[in-house]
C-alpha cells in the first residue's frame, strides 16, 4: 500500500474521488464536490492523500495541518478494498509523519455502525477527547449533525484546536462562492 500526496485536482488518481466522496460521506458531513476538488488546489493547509495498491486507487485521506494539531477530515476506501487493513495502515502512516496529535470527528455510538467506527479508531490509537465539542458542533450548518471529537493524544488546548478547524476548514467549506 502507498499513501501518495496529491497536489492537483487534475491528477489522474482523482478520477474516482467524486464517486467515493459522495458515496462514503453523508451529505451533512460534506461540502459540494466541486468545492472539495477546488480545495485540493487552493487550500495550502490541506493534504490530500490517495491510498493506492499496485498503482490502483483504493481510497483517500484528507488531513489539514493546523499548527498545534492535524485534523483528519476524511478517510475512506472503495467498497472493493474495505476490510483489507488499508485504513488502519493509512492511520499508522499519518501518525508516523508528525508528532502532532491527529484529531477528527465521529458520530456518537447510537447503533452498530457508529460503535464499530469508534472501536476502529480506538484500535488505531485514538480516544474520545470530547463527547460534545461545543465549538465544532455549533459551527455545523446542520444542527442535527452532532459529533464527538477524537484524538491520538490528549489535547493541551482542545478549544483552540476546534477554533482552528472552524476557521481553516468549516468556514471555507461553507462559503457561498468558490
Amino acid at each position: 500500500m502507498n499513501l501518495i500526496k496529491i497536489q492537483s485536482s487534475k491528477d489522474p488518481l482523482i478520477a474516482q474521488v467524486p464517486e467515493l466522496y459522495e458515496s462514503a460521506f453523508p451529505e451533512a458531513e460534506r461540502t459540494d464536490t466541486e468545492r472539495f476538488l477546488w480545495m485540493i488546489d487552493h487550500c495550502q493547509e490541506m493534504s490530500f492523500y490517495a491510498i493506492t495498491e499496485d498503482d490502483d486507487f483504493c481510497g483517500m485521506a484528507v488531513v489539514f495541518e493546523l499548527g498545534i494539531c492535524r485534523y483528519l477530515l476524511y478517510l475512506a476506501t472503495l467498497d472493493i478494498h474495505r476490510n483489507k487493513g488499508l485504513s488502519a495502515l493509512t492511520l499508522r502512516l499519518l501518525r508516523e509523519e508528525s508528532n502532532l496529535p491527529i484529531i477528527g470527528e465521529v458520530e456518537p455510538p447510537t447503533d452498530d455502525i457508529t460503535r464499530r467506527r469508534i472501536a476502529f479508531y480506538e484500535r488505531n490509537g485514538f480516544h474520545v477527547e470530547l463527547e460534545d465539542p461545543r465549538i465544532l458542533n455549533d459551527a455545523h450548518l446542520d444542527p442535527s449533525c452532532v459529533l464527538m471529537l477524537i484524538s491520538t493524544h490528549p489535547l493541551s488546548d482542545a478549544d483552540e484546536c476546534q477554533r482552528r478547524v472552524v476557521d481553516t476548514i468549516y468556514k471555507p467549506m461553507q462559503a457561498e462562492e468558490v
